[in-house]
């Protein structure tokens, strides 16, 4: 129990720091000159801003989440589990497991990078992390509704402290940020949705699957996915079939590569450590501490990007408001009262148990 609490509280951790790698990435070459809408490389015209919003989304979400399962591939390959992984991808569990990475990456991935691109422009990327925990909240709902599962008075009671947490943070990002927010806060509800419904779905295959190999598993499907399905699409879109090569070229020979090979590094655990903190501690009281992310995001944010003043951003950069920072530990009651019955865990601790 001890150390499924600790994994559960650790994969938190590190997605705050994957989190605050992934932004800075995108502070940091010729990502900076692409946010700033300024001519880039060799006298490169400026990005439409489509391809600003979208096609750089998936470019990022993409190489994230590929050098993440490169990561994995890599720890699998240490202990000795690539057998296991091949005869894993070719069994119903690790058909589920691709299901939940084609969800939760270019769909639920893209969105979250699009979401903190757009906080970041309004200046405060801190603020959508907590509206994107909302997943914990919108995965009980949608289990509920898609499946049937129990929805008791404590888990309605935390979806409904959840709701107001990221009313609360929308509400006071709106009239400090302006109509970025607004955007912003969107697509980190997309993404919310997104990893609920992964997270629906994900039940069957990661009780069945080693968490070293569900989350190679997950990893290398959505990084695939993103970085040769969805950032090609996009980018042709965007900006026709040259600007394919143009835009993935500078991305692989940017020096910010050496970050996003950071907040890949991090993206493993973040997720692995999930999971293997669910399969010894129980998946609610992991689903509660992961959930604590809606506070080290914004605090990892405030550390590298404020702190560090790495990316440009000033010491007394405020990654939330003092409003912001009590919606966050709020939004993780909420999560805490969807995973756990208050009632239940004082009526223990009362007998001593």
């Amino acid at each position: 129990m001890v150390k499924g609490l600790i994994f559960a509280i650790m994969s938190g951790v590190c997605y705050g720091l994957y989190t605050g790698f992934l932004t800075l990435a995108e502070t940091q070459g010729v990502w900076g000159e692409w946010f700033a809408g300024t001519e880039w490389g060799s006298g490169m015209p400026a990005l439409s801003v489509f391809t600003i919003t979208f096609t750089l989304a998936a470019l990022a979400a993409g190489l994230n989440d590929t050098i993440s399962g490169i990561w994995s591939l890599a720890v699998c390959a240490k202990n000795r589990q690539l057998g296991d992984l091949w005869n894993t991808v070719k069994s119903k569990p690790g058909m589920v497991m691709i299901l939940c990475a084609a969800i939760g990456g270019p769909f639920a991935t893209i969105a979250y990078v699009v979401a903190l691109n757009a906080a970041t422009a309004a200046g405060n990327p801190g603020v959508i992390v907590p509206i994107a925990a909302l997943n914990c909240a919108i995965g009980a709902a949608l289990g509920r509704i898609l499946f049937k599962q129990d929805l008791s008075g404590h888990r309605v009671v935390g979806v409904i402290i959840c709701l107001f947490a990221a009313a609360l943070i929308g509400g006071t990002s709106f009239a400090s940020m302006g109509p970025g927010a607004a955007i912003a806060c969107l697509f980190a509800f997309l993404a919310a949705f997104g990893w609920g419904f992964e997270g629906c779905v994900a039940g069957f295959g990661t009780i069945l699957i080693d968490y070293r190999i569900g989350i190679a598993i997950r990893q290398v499907t959505a990084g695939l996915l993103e970085l040769i399905v969805v950032f090609p699409v996009l980018a042709v879109v965007g900006g026709g079939i040259e600007g394919l090569g143009q835009l993935a070229c500078a991305a692989f020979t940017s020096p910010a590569l050496l970050i996003f090979l950071i907040s890949g590094f991090f993206a493993m655990p973040a997720y692995s450590f999930w999971y293997k903190g669910n399969s010894m501690c129980g998946a609610a009281l992991g689903m509660a501490c992961n959930g604590m992310y809606a506070f080290w995001g914004p605090f990892f944010i405030w550390v590298i990007l404020g702190l560090l003043n790495i990316g440009g951003m000033s010491a007394s950069y405020p990654p939330l408001t003092a409003i912001q920072w009590i919606g966050a530990l709020i939004m993780i009651a909420g999560i805490f009262c969807i995973a756990v019955n208050p009632a239940n865990l004082f009526g223990k601790n009362k007998k001593g148990e």
